[in-house]
């Protein structure tokens, strides 16, 4: 069958409907920059739905999944290329990097 995950991003990509489809980006992102505190993917979405307004959702998705893809990896996040380098909490980044407020 056909997750929410999946569903929220068909509704988003194929109908323009505003939903968020919550993928490891989203979860590991949302956390790190600390706007959630949450262990899955399912109380992100649940929590992100609580603060973003509605036509921001769809484009959230879009964003975060491509920014955790080149800037904000699960291992060895690029925070010197960051430009949330300075708001970002970095919940769960083990080790110091070049520019981190830390």
């Amino acid at each position: 069958g056909v997750g929410r995950k999946t569903a929220n991003i068909i509704l988003a990509r194929a109908f323009g409907r505003n939903t968020l489809g919550v993928d490891v980006h989203v979860h590991r992102i949302s956390n790190r920059l600390g706007l959630v505190k949450t262990k899955k993917p399912e109380e992100t979405e649940q929590k992100l739905v609580e603060i973003v307004p509605p036509r921001y959702l769809k484009e959230l998705n879009l964003a975060f999944v491509a920014f955790g893809q080149t800037v904000c990896l699960p291992r060895n996040p690029k925070c010197e290329e960051c430009p949330l380098n300075q708001i970002c909490r970095r919940v769960g980044v083990k080790k110091p990097c070049g520019e981190c407020r830390h």
